[in-house]
């Protein structure tokens, strides 16, 4: 996608979300029903996973009536075995769907509580209803808040409905409005869904009375999880888990799971790039280095051994890096950053052989004012001269590493030239704000840069960056659902999860700038805190393991946002670096006595 089809696309999209944003607030906000007490909400999932044993379990210690039918439904394999829609009496449903689930007990090895992957039960407790959004385009499609309402339809006595925890299994959350950028869907099909409800009521849509409801799930995992706060030891727990999850869906050619749908339990083809596949390996490398995982380290070398076999070529006098037929300039600096961090604890000559060459192709592509030319035209032999988002960002956090760990003076040189562009003039053109609030990468790079060059622009550069995010940064009770660290426009449009990671890496690097020049860095440190906790009660660990088909291979892994049952590759590394930056910044304090 061109620049400006990207800022277009970006702005009507913004435009769109914030509309609807107010929309719902305004027009259909819910004031939630006391929830059940929390012994009898925990009894109801004993009953259930009692009768799964074989027993009848405890008798329930009250009563409770919700605002709508109880839904029980049992989960496996990763998907809906079963489901009971009851009445309103909490207790009573679910002893009717213990009883309509008998069949299935006594008779289906995969319900029985030695199952290699157990049924897993939830129950949804209705709390509220309100009306939908008018039925306007792309606006009745913003009626529901993800993660927390379902829609309801009535004729007569007759009632059908589909809950929360069901539109996230068929992945109806983010899909209602089509956007040219994939990542940027939101939105529900709700009049499909109210299509459906009136078959399963035979009717048509036009004789039933739709709404939406708030609900309640009742579940045995505790997700979103509860342990966010980031201390140095959950944060290199996580970190661990991250990479595990990654090196367990390694390839035996060294490639990593592109993106790995937890609901199948398998890949899901297509869209491999390098760049992704280069900083998943600095992650990996990263986590090595700072907990000693020799497990992580063959993970890593593998990696590179696949990109030196496969996608290396030569472009002048520099071996540079093909992807999809493309040479550009983010394949070979993230490369050089993930073979970097890995000579940073151990020499290795693969390494080094790529870091050192890849280097001197970074070099060759520099501008006279610093930016660099973003592609190659291999055939032609001579650089092209356009640029993308990230990747001068990229290659200056390359060449820093490149001067660290190679000292290469020629790097240093031509990383400050390049960050001088990159918090000057570089950011005058069009749509700049948007690609402003993307730009991690600078930041990052001056954080590394920090103590090496001397420059006063890039200190007041990351300053203002985050002093612009945080303006963007969720707080505790912006929305009805946690996501607190997060940014977005309101409570219809699902926060993305790796913007916290990559824009958090970049709040560390600015906390670690502001600090080594003697600023005032608690408003940047509780950007940091608030994004990595963000990262922290979104990660599987475990997760939503009822819409797992096998919980233990999805363990570690980052979805994409609250509403995803996939994990990409980046997703990932962008919060495990994070999560890892951040660990070591408080190791260094707590060993310094600070």
């Amino acid at each position: 996608m061109t620049q400006s089809k990207l800022v277009r696309a970006v702005l009507a999209w913004a435009a769109l979300t914030a509309l609807g944003s107010l929309a719902v607030w305004a027009t259909t906000h819910i004031s939630p029903a006391e929830p059940p007490a929390d012994d009898l909400s925990a009894w109801a999932l004993d009953r259930l996973d009692a009768a799964r044993g074989g027993t009848d379990g405890a008798t329930a210690p009250g009563q409770y009536t919700a605002e709508g039918p109880v839904v029980v439904i049992a989960w496996g394999r990763g998907g809906i075995l079963a489901r009971h829609v009851g009445d309103e009496d909490l207790v009573q449903t679910v002893e009717n769907a213990v009883a309509v689930f008998a069949r299935h007990l006594d008779g289906d090895p995969d319900w029985g509580a030695s199952a290699e992957t157990p049924v897993r039960f939830t129950v949804e407790v209705p709390v509220g209803e309100a009306r939908l959004l008018p039925a306007f385009p792309y606006l009745r499609e913003l009626s529901l808040v993800p993660r927390l309402e379902g829609v309801i339809a009535r004729h007569g006595d007759d009632v059908a409905l589909v809950t929360p925890e069901e539109l996230l299994s068929y992945g109806a959350y983010d899909s209602g409005i089509p956007t040219p950028v994939p990542d940027l869907g939101l939105g529900a099909p709700v009049d499909a869904i109210i299509g459906r409800l009136a078959r399963d009521l035979g009717r048509d849509a036009d004789e039933v009375t739709v709404r939406r409801f708030r609900s309640l799930t009742l579940q045995r995992a505790t997700y979103p999880n509860t342990e966010t706060e980031p201390t140095e030891e959950l944060l290199r727990r996580a970190s661990v888990e991250g990479a595990e999850f990654l090196l367990r869906h390694q390839h035996a050619d060294g490639t990593w799971t592109y993106v790995y749908d937890g609901s199948t339990d398998h890949d899901r083809p297509g869209g491999y790039n390098i760049p992704r596949h280069s900083g998943t390996t600095y992650f990996i490398a990263q986590v090595d280095r700072y907990v000693g995982m020799p497990e992580a380290r063959e993970g890593a070398l593998a990696a590179l051994r696949w990109l030196q076999r496969t996608r290396v070529a030569q472009c002048g006098d520099n071996p540079c890096v093909v992807d999809h037929g493309r040479v550009d300039v983010g394949s070979a600096a993230l490369t050089v950053v993930a073979a970097t961090e890995v000579l940073a604890k151990e020499d290795h000559p693969l390494a080094r052989r790529l870091a050192e060459g890849l280097t001197g192709f970074l070099i060759a592509q520099q501008r006279e004012d610093g930016e660099l030319m973003h592609e190659y035209d291999v055939r032609g032999q001579a650089p092209i001269d356009v640029q993308h988002m990230y990747y001068s960002g990229e290659a200056a956090f390359a060449l820093l590493k490149a001067h660290e760990v190679l000292g290469d003076e020629r790097a240093l040189e031509a990383a400050e030239k390049l960050m001088q562009h990159l918090t000057g003039a570089g950011w005058d053109f069009l749509g700049s704000r948007y690609y402003y609030g993307e730009e991690h990468w600078t930041c990052i790079a001056a954080g590394e840069a920090r103590g090496r060059i001397d420059l006063p622009e890039a200190v007041d550069f990351c300053r203002r960056w985050y002093e612009w995010n945080d303006g963007l940064q969720y707080r505790e009770g912006d929305t009805p659902w946690p996501v607190a660290g997060a940014f977005g426009v309101g409570p219809v449009v699902v926060p993305r999860l790796t913007p916290v990671g990559s824009r958090s890496e970049a709040f560390v690097g600015t906390y670690l700038l502001m600090k080594h020049h003697g600023m005032d860095t608690a408003g940047v440190r509780g950007v940091v805190e608030r994004g990595l906790g963000q990262l922290l009660r979104w990660r599987w660990a475990p997760g939503p393991t009822h819409h797992f088909a096998n919980p233990a291979a999805a363990r570690g892994g980052m979805p994409g946002s609250p509403v995803d049952l996939t994990s990409r590759n980046d997703f990932v590394q962008h919060a495990g670096s994070a999560w890892i930056r951040w660990a070591e910044v408080l190791r260094e304090e707590r060993e310094a006595g600070e």
